[in-house]
């Protein structure tokens, strides 16, 4: 089994037309296992079948607070196993788990702007 290869985007904005062209192409040629996606904007719902159709049947995500923020996990699940063990506004917290490696932790951060709400991350 190969390592896993993951693609971390600081996106600002998701779900258009040109992030969706620009994410295929780079889908088709890196082959991620695991898609992090932060200040998406939008939330994960408008995006409909899309992420399937690319190939990531899984996910987990903090929608955004109005149009500021937003973090999206996306993953195969027949790549690795992934087991969401925190969440909030400004970040995603798994264990992640793939046979034959050892489990280990991944956080996905997106800090507020906003020193008060930074802080008690």
């Amino acid at each position: 089994m190969s390592s896993m290869d993951i693609l971390l985007w600081n996106c600002r904005d998701a779900g258009n037309d040109r992030f969706k062209r620009n994410l295929r192409d780079i889908v088709r040629l890196h082959r991620p296992n695991m898609i992090i996606l932060l200040e998406t904007k939008v939330e994960l719902s408008t995006m409909g079948m899309y992420f399937n159709q690319l190939g990531f049947m899984a996910s987990t995500h903090v929608d955004p607070v109005g149009r500021s923020g937003g973090i999206w996990m996306l993953w195969d699940p027949s790549q690795a196993n992934v087991c969401i063990t925190e969440a909030n506004s400004q970040m995603i917290t798994t264990t992640i788990s793939r046979k034959d490696y050892p489990t280990w932790v991944l956080s996905a951060v997106y800090a507020s702007p906003n020193s008060r709400m930074r802080d008690e991350l």
